[in-house]
Protein backbone atom coordinates (compact mmCIF):
# COMPACT_ATOMS: atom_id res chain seq x y z
CA UNK A 1 0.00 0.00 0.00
CA UNK A 2 1.27 3.46 -0.91
CA UNK A 3 1.51 6.09 1.84
CA UNK A 4 0.33 9.32 0.15
CA UNK A 5 -2.66 10.82 -1.63
CA UNK A 6 -3.11 13.79 -3.95
CA UNK A 7 -6.20 15.39 -5.48
CA UNK A 8 -6.66 17.80 -8.37
CA UNK A 9 -9.88 19.70 -7.66
CA UNK A 10 -11.65 21.11 -10.72
CA UNK A 11 -13.93 24.14 -10.86
CA UNK A 12 -14.89 26.22 -13.90
CA UNK A 13 -12.09 24.77 -16.04
CA UNK A 14 -9.39 25.42 -13.45
CA UNK A 15 -7.58 23.33 -10.86
CA UNK A 16 -7.00 24.22 -7.23
CA UNK A 17 -3.28 24.06 -6.51
CA UNK A 18 -1.20 24.39 -3.37
CA UNK A 19 2.10 26.30 -3.31
CA UNK A 20 3.97 24.05 -0.88
CA UNK A 21 5.77 25.57 2.11
CA UNK A 22 7.43 22.26 3.03
CA UNK A 23 9.44 19.47 1.42
CA UNK A 24 8.91 17.51 -0.69
CA UNK A 25 8.32 19.83 -3.61
CA UNK A 26 8.84 22.93 -1.50
CA UNK A 27 8.12 26.18 -3.38
CA UNK A 28 6.30 24.33 -6.17
CA UNK A 29 2.61 24.20 -7.10
CA UNK A 30 0.94 20.82 -6.64
CA UNK A 31 -2.44 19.27 -5.92
CA UNK A 32 -3.68 18.99 -2.34
CA UNK A 33 -3.16 15.85 -0.29
CA UNK A 34 -0.85 14.18 2.15
CA UNK A 35 0.00 11.15 4.21
CA UNK A 36 -2.49 8.35 4.81
CA UNK A 37 -3.07 7.88 8.54
CA UNK A 38 -3.40 4.58 10.40
CA UNK A 39 -6.79 2.90 9.86
CA UNK A 40 -7.64 5.11 6.85
CA UNK A 41 -8.31 4.02 3.30
CA UNK A 42 -6.70 6.17 0.58
CA UNK A 43 -10.19 7.53 -0.20
CA UNK A 44 -10.84 8.48 3.44
CA UNK A 45 -7.41 10.08 3.59
CA UNK A 46 -7.92 12.34 0.57
CA UNK A 47 -11.35 13.45 1.78
CA UNK A 48 -9.78 14.46 5.13
CA UNK A 49 -6.77 16.13 3.49
CA UNK A 50 -8.99 18.22 1.19
CA UNK A 51 -10.87 19.68 4.17
CA UNK A 52 -7.69 20.22 6.22
CA UNK A 53 -5.76 21.94 3.44
CA UNK A 54 -8.54 23.91 1.74
CA UNK A 55 -11.57 24.18 4.05
CA UNK A 56 -13.70 22.98 1.12
CA UNK A 57 -16.14 20.13 0.84
CA UNK A 58 -15.67 18.37 -2.49
CA UNK A 59 -18.74 16.33 -3.37
CA UNK A 60 -17.34 14.13 -6.15
CA UNK A 61 -13.92 12.60 -5.54
CA UNK A 62 -12.82 9.75 -7.79
CA UNK A 63 -9.70 7.62 -7.97
CA UNK A 64 -7.80 8.10 -11.25
CA UNK A 65 -4.53 6.21 -10.80
CA UNK A 66 -1.23 6.19 -8.96
CA UNK A 67 2.08 7.95 -9.36
CA UNK A 68 5.18 6.04 -8.27
CA UNK A 69 8.82 7.03 -8.14
CA UNK A 70 12.13 5.15 -8.18
CA UNK A 71 10.37 1.90 -7.22
CA UNK A 72 10.26 3.10 -3.62
CA UNK A 73 7.28 5.37 -3.09
CA UNK A 74 4.05 6.60 -4.51
CA UNK A 75 0.68 8.24 -4.13
CA UNK A 76 -2.94 7.62 -5.00
CA UNK A 77 -4.23 10.25 -7.43
CA UNK A 78 -7.79 11.57 -7.25
CA UNK A 79 -9.83 14.15 -9.13
CA UNK A 80 -12.56 16.12 -7.41
CA UNK A 81 -15.40 18.45 -8.41
CA UNK A 82 -18.62 19.75 -6.93
CA UNK A 83 -16.91 22.26 -4.62
CA UNK A 84 -18.78 23.77 -1.65
CA UNK A 85 -17.62 26.15 1.06
CA UNK A 86 -15.10 28.91 1.46
CA UNK A 87 -11.46 28.45 0.59
CA UNK A 88 -9.31 28.62 3.73
CA UNK A 89 -5.52 28.53 3.47
CA UNK A 90 -3.63 26.60 6.11
CA UNK A 91 -0.02 26.08 7.15
CA UNK A 92 0.78 23.85 4.15
CA UNK A 93 0.91 26.81 1.75
CA UNK A 94 -1.11 29.26 -0.29
CA UNK A 95 -3.89 28.12 -2.63
CA UNK A 96 -4.83 29.35 -6.10
CA UNK A 97 -6.99 28.30 -9.04
CA UNK A 98 -4.81 27.73 -12.12
CA UNK A 99 -5.63 26.71 -15.67
CA UNK A 100 -4.59 23.31 -16.99
CA UNK A 101 -2.54 25.07 -19.67
CA UNK A 102 -0.68 27.01 -16.97
CA UNK A 103 -0.01 23.76 -15.11
CA UNK A 104 1.29 22.04 -18.25
CA UNK A 105 3.63 24.91 -19.13
CA UNK A 106 4.81 26.33 -15.82
CA UNK A 107 8.25 25.74 -14.33
CA UNK A 108 6.66 26.63 -10.98
CA UNK A 109 4.62 23.39 -10.92
CA UNK A 110 5.96 20.03 -9.77
CA UNK A 111 7.83 18.65 -12.80
CA UNK A 112 6.02 15.32 -13.21
CA UNK A 113 2.45 16.70 -13.29
CA UNK A 114 2.53 17.59 -16.99
CA UNK A 115 3.16 13.90 -17.76
CA UNK A 116 -0.04 12.63 -16.14
CA UNK A 117 -2.51 15.48 -15.62
CA UNK A 118 -4.35 15.12 -18.93
CA UNK A 119 -4.73 11.36 -18.43
CA UNK A 120 -6.15 11.69 -14.96
CA UNK A 121 -8.53 14.47 -15.96
CA UNK A 122 -9.69 13.12 -19.33
CA UNK A 123 -8.45 9.55 -19.73
CA UNK A 124 -10.73 6.55 -19.71
CA UNK A 125 -8.31 4.20 -17.90
CA UNK A 126 -6.98 4.09 -14.36
CA UNK A 127 -3.22 3.63 -14.67
CA UNK A 128 0.09 3.81 -12.86
CA UNK A 129 2.36 6.66 -13.86
CA UNK A 130 5.86 5.43 -12.99
CA UNK A 131 8.83 7.80 -12.78
CA UNK A 132 12.56 7.24 -12.33
CA UNK A 133 14.66 10.20 -11.19
CA UNK A 134 18.35 11.05 -11.02
CA UNK A 135 19.84 11.91 -7.61
CA UNK A 136 19.36 15.58 -8.63
CA UNK A 137 15.62 15.04 -9.13
CA UNK A 138 15.53 15.03 -12.94
CA UNK A 139 13.11 12.65 -14.65
CA UNK A 140 15.02 10.02 -16.65
CA UNK A 141 12.22 7.52 -17.32
CA UNK A 142 8.43 7.70 -17.46
CA UNK A 143 6.18 4.70 -18.07
CA UNK A 144 2.45 3.99 -17.90
CA UNK A 145 1.21 0.68 -16.57
CA UNK A 146 -2.41 -0.58 -16.34
CA UNK A 147 -4.02 -1.11 -12.93
CA UNK A 148 -6.46 -3.92 -12.21
CA UNK A 149 -10.07 -3.50 -11.14
CA UNK A 150 -9.15 -5.20 -7.84
CA UNK A 151 -6.49 -2.57 -7.21
CA UNK A 152 -8.96 0.23 -7.92
CA UNK A 153 -11.55 -1.26 -5.56
CA UNK A 154 -8.94 -1.59 -2.77
CA UNK A 155 -8.51 2.22 -2.76
CA UNK A 156 -11.95 2.51 -1.22
CA UNK A 157 -11.66 -0.49 1.14
CA UNK A 158 -8.07 -1.25 2.21
CA UNK A 159 -6.96 0.57 5.35
CA UNK A 160 -3.40 1.46 6.26
CA UNK A 161 -2.34 -0.64 9.24
CA UNK A 162 0.86 1.26 10.13
CA UNK A 163 1.36 5.01 10.03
Amino acid sequence: MLRYTICFIEKNGQLLLLYRNKAPNQFKWNGVGGKIEKDETPYESIKREIVEETGLEVKNVSFRGIVTWNNEGGMYVFVGNGVHGDLIEGPEGKLAWKSINWLNESEEAVSNIKYFINDILHGDKVIEHSFQYTSEGEIILYEQKPLTTDFTQSVYKQKLVKS
